[in-house]
């Protein structure tokens, strides 16, 4: 099996077995927070693997410019690429080098250079950086051009895009911060209008102010609202399903965790021009508001 559906099957069976558990203890509590677990452990190994890759694959990239660069200086002194290959399987690349040694393998077992090729972009179709530069010494081969100026070509481009990207990065890091100042800021603030406004309307139930306008618990006599989710969400943190402080804490905490989802990818797209990047930016904040709202629930700090 591959790794990648072991990563989705393996959690997903744990997951299920850990909501039918709290399906058969029948405790809204502790199926919430094994509904959580579940999430978690279904969520974040795939997340991991994904994220684990894209670090591989930039390593890769980061290497790769120095691979190009030993194969045009020996095909220059008069080297034939498959003997080029050979060569730079002697030389540290990295996690480059177990791609080095496996085309320098399939080469000495017969198979075509162009084949060869074909293989080592088809591991690494996600980074359009090499599957570019493959493309062009691919098509440098096939039509019988000067094969060390192309590579000499191709290794300094892939170098001054690197260092490219290398410059965003620096120049984003105080963007990066800003966001998580965002969300933290944002997750200060929803707690202290929960601590602001269940009070209030626990003392003033329903009444109206000077504008007419009254305060409420939604969910009385009302459907409309998602009440056993929240009330299942609540749970979690010993809030009473019975009280108005349920409704509330449950619906700013939902928020919250919409938005350390959403912002840690975004913040992943601009710090690294990638989604994947951002999913552990979503799991710090995510990870972060539930370690927060369950210290604040145990310390009494939530109103309920």
């Amino acid at each position: 099996m591959e790794t990648k559906r072991k990563v989705i099957l393996v959690p997903s069976c744990v997951s299920l077995a850990l909501i039918v558990v709290g399906l058969l203890l029948g405790d809204v509590g502790v199926l919430g927070n094994l509904i959580i677990i579940s999430i978690f452990i279904t969520v974040t190994p795939y997340f991991v693997y994904r994220y684990s890759k894209f670090l591989w694959i930039k390593s890769i990239e980061g290497q790769f410019p120095n691979l190009v660069r030993d194969l045009g200086d020996s095909a220059r002194s008069g080297m034939s690429i498959p003997e080029a290959i050979k060569i730079a399987t002697k030389s540290n690349y990295g996690k480059l080098t177990p791609e080095v040694i496996k085309m320098s393998n399939r080469l000495s077992w017969g198979t075509p250079f162009l084949r060869v090729i074909e293989i080592f972009g088809k591991d690494l179709k996600e980074s359009k950086l090499i599957t570019e530069e493959l493309k062009i010494i691919k098509q440098s081969y096939e039509g019988g051009g000067d094969i060390p100026s192309t590579l000499e070509s191709v290794s300094k481009d892939m170098l001054m895009v690197k260092e490219a990207e290398a410059e965003r990065a620096s120049m984003v890091k105080q963007h990066i911060l800003l966001m998580y100042g965002i969300f933290f800021m944002f997750l200060g603030i929803a707690i202290m209008i929960v601590n602001f406004l269940v009070p209030m309307i626990e003392t003033q139930p329903g009444t109206p102010d000077a504008l007419g306008f009254s305060f409420s618990n939604p969910c009385e006599g009302s459907s409309i609202f998602p009440c056993d989710l929240f009330t299942g969400v609540s749970s979690m943190f010993g809030v009473p399903p019975d009280v108005v402080a349920s409704y509330y804490i449950a619906l700013f905490f939902c928020v919250i965790i919409i938005q350390g989802i959403f912002i840690g990818l975004i913040t992943g797209q601009l710090g690294e021009s990638s989604i994947i990047a951002g999913t552990k930016h979503s799991l710090i904040m995510v990870f972060s508001s539930f370690g927060i709202f369950f210290f604040l629930a145990k310390i009494g700090f939530l109103p309920f």
